[in-house]
């Protein structure tokens, strides 16, 4: 029997409300004079009431360092600086270092419209950053700026974190403009290689360019890190079309997506 209008409205209103796209979860404050609690994810923003260190939040989401929650019934900021996971996660407890390499005075690749692969390195280890903490992991980089770090700092990096992965970003570059994909470097078969591939095939999954692989890499970051580490090579800086393609929104959240799943797959 066809509904009029009206039924048609009444149907609508009593059907439950959507479910929202995310799970919130639970954290707890560790910030020994109180936690800000900021009308909008911004430093500047109106600072609305406090948190005392050692309670409890649920975190609805995250981005750029803030972590939406309900304070006193209205939609408020905190920073996610002082919050840890409450053990509700799939990484809670997993230390992860991110490597973006090169930095400072060592660009990197340079592409074919100019960008510096080390710019684009960073980026895509902030993204993957914002993630990671989402999934509870306690995550640190070895640089957060345009900073020049040499390898040897990298690693000990790694090992004053205690990271129980470290993962090195790099974009390629080739003599051959065809050139593409992406590919998972590793050297230790035992140590290393495990984590290389839950990685790549994350990464062959959930992104469009060629699955390159892994292959055995003798780098330093790898050799010498008591972690399990790879290094991924995540497009061609060289190829005009994946130039393109890297530097999208689109691109930088898939990559970040599937580098995070593949750390989740490998622990788990």
């Amino acid at each position: 029997m066809a509904l009029g209008l009206l039924g048609i409205l009444i149907v609508l209103w009593s059907l439950p409300s959507p479910v929202q796209a995310h799970e919130s979860n639970e954290y707890s404050v560790d910030a020994a004079g109180g936690l800000n609690v900021r009308s909008a994810p911004d430093i500047q923003s109106t600072i609305i009431g406090s948190l005392s260190d050692g309670s409890t939040i649920n975190v609805q989401e995250q981005e750029n360092g803030w972590s939406k929650i309900i304070y006193n019934g209205v939609t408020s900021w905190v920073s996610s600086d002082f919050l840890n996971s409450s053990g509700s996660s799939p990484l809670d407890g997993i230390n992860i270092t991110l490597d973006p390499g090169h930095g400072g005075y060592d660009p990197g690749a340079i592409s074919v419209d100019g960008t510096y692969e080390k710019d684009l390195n960073l980026r895509t280890a902030k993204h993957t950053y914002e993630k990671l903490r989402e999934a509870g992991a306690v995550v640190t980089m070895t640089r957060s700026g345009d900073q020049y770090l040499s390898l040897e700092e990298r690693v000990e990096h790694s090992h004053s974190t205690n990271a129980d992965a470290f993962i090195s970003i790099h974009y390629n570059s080739s003599i051959t403009s065809s050139a593409n994909g992406i590919s998972s470097y590793y050297y230790n078969d035992s140590k290393d290689l495990p984590f290389a591939q839950e990685l790549q095939s994350e990464l062959s999954e959930q992104t469009d360019p060629q699955n390159n692989g892994e292959y055995y890499g003798d780098f330093h970051v790898m050799r010498e890190n008591n972690s399990p580490a790879a290094l991924l090579e995540l497009g061609f800086l060289s190829n005009p079309e994946e130039t393109v393609l890297v530097q999208t929104d689109s691109y930088q959240s898939q990559v970040s997506s599937a580098i995070v799943d593949g750390i989740i797959n490998y622990f788990e």
